[in-house]
């Protein structure tokens, strides 16, 4: 009878020798912040309802808003697999990495939505709606990028170097306080 020793194992041999380094979340964390900073914008917005941000806050808002969604429209979630992926079939990565996946996609489409929104002439005159949308947005992206950084720390457990694992709990921890 052949068979592999690793063959069923919990942990694939090959998640054991992969290390994920600050250098690897750098960037990940780096585009947290600036979702983190579009959804301080959105929640500052909805305060102000029923008043307009000035035109140069609205177009920058918007902007970022539409850089949201042509990222969210690319396979954001590339890196994050190919970091954290084992190369055997693991059905919590899979279900994580999915999950994560189809977060981003929904914070596209609460973009897209808003995007479509603050386009209309009278946008500003159902503030409520306005107010709903802006809240369900930022509160669905917050919670995404507390979602990715868990499944980081889930998923790559002991391959995280002490530095990298002081990086997400740095992230973590202003999520919590913002």
């Amino acid at each position: 009878m052949d068979r592999t020793p690793l063959e069923g194992s919990i942990v694939p041999f090959a998640r054991r020798w992969h290390v994920i380094h600050e250098i690897d979340l750098i960037r990940l964390v780096q585009e947290h912040r600036h979702r983190l900073a579009l959804c301080a914008q959105a929640e500052a917005i909805a305060d102000a309802l029923p008043d307009r941000p000035d035109g140069s806050t609205m177009d920058a808002f918007l902007s970022t808003l539409e850089a949201l969604v042509l990222r969210g429209e690319r396979a954001d979630g590339d890196y994050l697999e190919a970091m954290l992926a084992s190369g055997h079939s693991d059905p919590l990565t899979g279900t994580l990495l999915d999950h994560v996946r189809h977060r981003h996609m929904a914070d596209a489409a609460a973009a897209r939505e808003l995007v479509a929104a603050f386009g209309e002439a009278d946008a500003f005159d159902a503030p409520e709606t306005l107010g709903h949308m802006l809240r369900s947005f930022f509160t669905g992206c917050r919670r995404a990028v507390d979602f990715e950084q868990l499944t980081i720390i889930a998923l790559a457990g002991h391959r995280l170097t002490p530095e990298a694992r002081a990086i997400l709990a740095d992230a973590l921890t202003d999520s919590l306080l913002n």
